[in-house]
């Protein structure tokens, strides 16, 4: 847990100094290509797990309903979240360009 606080922390300092030359395009898309190859490498570990794959018929319809219902309830949060601090620094940009 402390290694994944670290590197958001660093990450945070990075884009806040401006310590890498980037576009923010460049970001998004490479965010999710990490994203992607994250997911494809933690199916392949449970895909691998013989234990989990036979309990799978008796874990059921609830665990993917839990899963799902995870993994659609943290996109609508992150969804939200994003919209609201685009329209905070949207609004930020407005009151600068108004004081020029």
């Amino acid at each position: 847990m402390g290694s994944v606080l670290l590197a958001v922390a660093i990450g945070i300092i990075v884009g806040r100094f401006k310590i890498l030359p980037y576009s923010q395009n460049y970001v998004s898309k490479f965010t999710a290509i990490c994203l992607i190859i994250m997911l494809f490498a933690m199916g392949a570990q449970l895909g691998a797990n013989d234990k989990l794959v036979s309990d799978l018929s008796r874990l059921g319809w609830q665990a993917m309903v839990l899963a799902f219902g995870s993994i659609l309830g943290s996109l609508m949060l992150v969804r939200l979240a994003e919209n609201y601090i685009n329209k905070q620094l949207e609004g930020n940009r407005n009151k600068t360009t108004q004081n020029l």
